[in-house]
């Protein structure tokens, strides 16, 4: 039986009215490690939790509450989340917690719903997330910075993060009547190297930091693979070792990793895989269902039915905006290679027991038998319905160069700088920036074009069509370029999540990084064009008002036409190029359920929703699609939710590469994440 909304909102305002009571008169809930018998104690009584992993940045808020329902519905009795730094704070001092981001509502549903948390608060995530959830902007004016160390620069941002959310958490923790029963410090450790005395300082700083703001009581975790190796690389005394692995092999001897760190207390695998991370151009990575249903029982079976787990993960989501990150290819270069990234999938399916829209699945239903014989399930929530449209109409609005026209006069809209400047120097953090300066007439023409370094892919480009383009993961290449005028657009695919320290930030950047040269003679000189800033980065951040002609609301507005550097109006298709140009739908839709767009036969791009009623707008970056590469073809988007009732919708697209003949996109009810994959393109 599904519940209405004022019998929801009924009992969450009793649990908020139950943990303000608690939290103020004190509270005699206790959760516990306890090693005598080497289990969890729940308010004295020896306890195990079965959990699964959903990450409420990944979910539109309107419909957490739905996700959670059929977590508990399939017998779980606890939801873990990692709080990802850069959501919350976006920019330097500037914080969020609202919509998307607010991390309080969350717990509260949570808890209204009978579900206990495990908080997740890093400071490094990886998770399939931009920078492992480093905020990008601490690449900016730090030439000496390394994450994950007992570094200076590094520390003090991490003390100002955590000095503003771990007090916050902790009138939710059991021990004050809420939700929160255990909290991971850091995430896989072990896995980061090299393991020093400077790498355990590291630790030993971020136990006390949050030993400082939370107190004694809380249970304090750490998380490692199921190596000796990792275990002890990743854990100090005074944080309880736990591990993650996948279904398969032998559970006894991977639990002998962690009774090496932990002769006593109880077992927990704080990970098991439910599937697995995607990339742009790579095979969509599937777990079997029966597979996965015999590795949990098994798992619940073991030693006396004792252990805990947590199911990473129950529900994926989607990696909205540009926070999809990218896996470093770290172990095939050396330290002055600059390593290939393959950026992740903007769907977090993960092939998990939820669908990214969350609705329930075959291996969904085989996971509830299997926990019904350890814990009560309830009634599954109906799925969400989905809309099916057909063919949507685009219309082409302006193109890149008519962008930077209508930008380059305006302070806030462009960086002027004698040598190019990476994204995150200029206050960008990720997306799409556009370089331009002028060739010097002493240099011949056709001048090579050498680019020291650059994330990711770039587009060198001329007014009048000629464009090529290359990738970081691509070899070398030099340029041939046949004009006074240079543009050179830059893509980032994603800061890598994998948390490495051995290598220079630069790394890591995005935009261009060092010089650019003709002939061998240093350029100076240069525009750049922020273009992402001034698109919709929701859910996660607001849009920039500060100069109406560079905010998203121009390119409902506004109607551009192609012009080569004659002024004269070209068509869609030039020369040997397309040029990078925005389109959008040429009729707004009153959308009220969840849809899938279908980007096939477009090349590659970012896909935005303009929401528009009378005078109130709004928008959200749904994220990148590259169809050409797969697997994805289709993206989810999201009902409009009721903040946004009766507002119609209108798709707009940054396509960088191709536009199909018809400039359609088709709306339908059925997703594609599965698709046809060519590692080429990457």
């Amino acid at each position: 039986m599904i519940m209405t909304l004022q019998t929801r909102f009924l009992a969450r305002l009793l649990a908020l009215v139950i943990l303000f009571v608690l939290y103020s008169k004190g509270t005699t809930q206790t959760f516990t490690i306890d090693y005598q018998r080497d289990c969890y104690a729940k308010d004295g009584e020896c306890y195990r939790y079965i959990a699964g992993e959903m990450h409420y940045f990944r979910i539109p808020a309107h419909y957490w509450e739905d996700r959670l329902l059929k977590l508990r519905a399939a017998g779980f009795t606890t939801v873990q989340t990692y709080i990802p730094w850069n959501v919350h704070v976006p920019a330097e001092d500037t914080y969020s917690f609202e919509g998307i981001a607010n991390v309080y509502s969350y717990l509260e549903t949570a808890w209204s719903l009978g579900l206990t948390v495990i908080v997740r608060p890093g400071p490094f995530l990886a998770t399939e997330w931009d920078y492992g959830g480093f905020p990008a902007w601490l690449l900016k004016d730090r030439p000496t910075l390394d994450v994950r160390r007992n570094e200076t620069m590094f520390m003090r941002e991490v003390k100002k993060w955590y000095s503003k959310l771990l007090p916050t958490l902790k009138p939710y923790l059991y021990s004050s009547g809420g939700p929160i029963i255990a909290v991971q410090v850091e995430n896989e450790f072990g896995s980061n190297k090299p393991c020093d005395a400077g790498h355990f300082d590291y630790m030993t700083q971020l136990r006390d930091i949050y030993r400082e703001h939370l107190g004694e009581e809380i249970v304090l975790l750490t998380v490692d693979g199921d190596s000796y190796k990792l275990a002890q690389c990743g854990n100090i005394e005074g944080l309880y070792s736990t591990l993650n692995f996948g279904s398969g092999g032998n559970i006894t001897s991977k639990f002998l990793v962690q009774r090496k760190q932990e002769p006593r207390g109880p077992f927990v695998c704080s990970a098991f895989f439910s599937g697995w991370l995607d990339h742009w151009g790579h095979k969509f990575a599937k777990t079997g269902a029966e597979h996965l249903a015999q590795g949990l029982q098994d798992l619940l079976e073991f030693n006396g039915k004792t252990a805990s787990v947590s199911m990473y993960m129950f529900h994926g989501g989607t990696n909205f905006a540009y926070m999809q990150g990218g896996r470093g290819d770290w172990n095939n270069a050396t330290t002055t290679d600059y390593p290939r990234l393959w950026g992740k999938m903007t769907s977090y399916d993960y092939d998990a027991p939820l669908s990214e829209a969350g609705d329930t699945t075959w291996k969904y239903q085989l996971l509830r038998q299997v926990i019904g014989n350890y814990s009560k399930t309830r009634p599954i929530p109906d799925n969400t319905t989905k809309h099916h449209v057909g063919p949507v109409q685009l219309e082409e609005v302006i193109n890149i160069f008519d962008m930077v026209r209508l930008l380059q006069y305006d302070p806030n809209c462009v960086v002027q700088s004698e040598l190019p400047l990476p994204m995150e120097q200029m206050g960008q953090n990720h997306g799409v920036v556009v370089y331009q300066t002028m060739i010097p007439e002493e240099i011949p023409l056709p001048a090579a074009i050498d680019i020291d370094l650059y994330g990711d892919r770039v587009y060198v480009m001329t007014e009048d069509g000629e464009v090529q383009i290359s990738s970081r993961n691509r070899p070398y290449k030099t340029f041939s370029f046949s004009r006074r005028k240079l543009y050179i657009l830059v893509e980032d695919n994603g800061h890598s999540n994998t948390g490495h320290v051995r290598y220079s930030y630069k790394y890591y950047q995005k935009g261009i990084i060092g010089n650019v040269t003709a002939n061998g003679q240093v350029l100076l000189g240069w525009k750049a064009f922020l273009i992402s800033n001034f698109l919709p980065r929701g859910p996660y951040e607001g849009t920039p008002e500060e100069a109406s002609k560079c905010s998203w609301r121009e390119l409902v507005a506004k109607h551009g036409k192609r012009r080569d550097e004659a002024g004269r109006d070209v068509g869609r298709e030039v020369g040997r190029g397309f040029i990078p140009t925005f389109y959008r739908a040429t009729s707004p839709l009153l959308l009220e359920s969840d849809t899938y767009v279908d980007t096939q036969g477009w090349g590659k791009g970012i896909l935005m929703v303009l929401y528009n009623k009378a005078t109130q707008t709004d928008a959200i970056n749904l994220g990148r699609y590259w169809p050409l590469a797969g697997p994805q073809k289709r993206h989810y988007c999201p009902s409009p939710g009721p903040t946004r009732e009766h507002m119609k919708s209108t798709f707009l697209l940054f396509e960088l590469e191709r536009a199909p003949t018809n400039l359609t996109i088709v709306l339908t009810d059925t997703p594609l994440v599965d698709g046809s994959y060519d590692s080429s393109q990457q």
